[in-house]
Formats: structure tokens, sequence, C-alpha cells
């Protein structure tokens, strides 16, 4: 993919993107690629789900943009559940995953340890009302995340005050604590799961 990297084009989602961005949302994605190298990635549409499975695996993310992925990355284009709740789940289990993982370099996350990862599904009516639980609690931090990534930088480079602080942080810590009242040991992704895919060269 090398051959394809450019200063405009098709955005292209790395992990190091994302590593250190407390946002459940990716709103800015530094590198791009050529549209011809597009064979070799897929192309996602803002909304989606993400989770990085290798380098530092675990990690859930919902894209606020359109942009290419690699095989460092998992999706979810077949999924009945909602990308709250996947992207929660994700961040109540990742722990367990990470320890399930293998490699002697980097640790990596593959789709047969998702598949077996043990767990219930709860029905419709539930995951429902866990969705509108949840959801306007995302689109306040999305909000606030947008608001913040318009400001502009100060002098010499350094970012906005705002664009470090609040309000976009509150909403993140706010929306941790309320969901960290919701038993996720009623929930399940053990029969959807079976369904995710990840990126092929």
């Amino acid at each position: 993919i090398q051959d394809y990297l450019s200063d405009s084009g098709l955005r292209w989602l790395k992990i190091s993107d994302v590593t250190s961005l407390n946002s459940p949302f990716v709103l800015e994605i530094k590198e791009h690629i050529k549209e011809d190298g597009l064979r070799k990635t897929v192309f996602l549409h803002a909304g989606e789900l993400v989770l990085s499975n290798s380098a530092t695996p675990g990690i859930p993310k919902i894209l606020d943009v359109d942009t290419c992925i690699h095989d460092g990355w998992l999706y979810f284009p077949k999924s009945e559940l909602s990308k709250y709740y996947l992207y929660l789940f994700f961040k109540h289990i990742r722990k367990e995953l990470v320890a399930l993982g293998n490699g002697s370099v980097f640790t990596n996350l593959k789709t047969d340890i998702l598949k077996a990862f043990p767990a219930t599904k709860a029905d419709k009516s539930t995951l429902k009302e866990f969705d509108a639980l949840v959801a306007p609690l995302f689109n306040a931090m999305l909000n606030a995340d947008r608001e913040n990534f318009k400001l502009p930088d100060m002098p010499g480079g350094m970012p906005s005050l705002r664009r470090t602080c609040l309000p976009a942080q509150t909403m993140h810590e706010s929306s941790q604590f309320t969901v960290s009242f919701i038993p996720f040991s009623c929930y399940t992704i053990h029969e959807d799961i079976s369904t995710l895919q990840s990126t092929a060269w």
C-alpha cells in the first residue's frame, strides 16, 4: 500500500490515529491514499464501527468520516446490533480479548477469538431499550466533538484550549459514568459476532 500513499485522496485510517483518542468518534485522519489503492483496501462510510485487531488491539471506534481501512481493522457490515452497543461491549470486554490474543511481537486479535467469545443474546426489546438510553449520550458527545474540531488552533500550532478540554471531555466522562450502570452481563453478541468480517488484501 506504500505505493498508493498520497497527500490527498481517500482517507487511510491507521491504528495510530486512535491510540490516544479519548472520543468514541474518529473525526480526523492524517494520511490518504490514491483512488488506485482502493482495490487493496476496504472503503467504509461515516457511521460505521471498526475494531483494531493488531498492534494495539481491541480499540473500538465509530467513524464520523468516510475512510479506507487496512487489515489491522475489523468491521461489521452485517451486524444487527447498533454501533453504540458494539462500541460499549468491546470497551467492556477489551482486557479479556487482548488476553486471548496472540503474536510474538504485537498482540493480534483474530476473528476466531471474537467468534468464540462466550456470550448470550439479549432480546430485541431489551436491545431497543438499551439503544434508546445511550444514543442521546453518543449524539451529545459527537456534537461536542464536531464543535471543538471546528475551532482554530492557537498561534504556534498549539491546539485550541476548548478542543483539549470542555465540553467534549465532560460529555465523554459523563456518558461513561452513566453506561457503567448498565449490566452488560445481560447482553451478548455471540450469535451476531459470527457475521463479522476483517479486511483482506
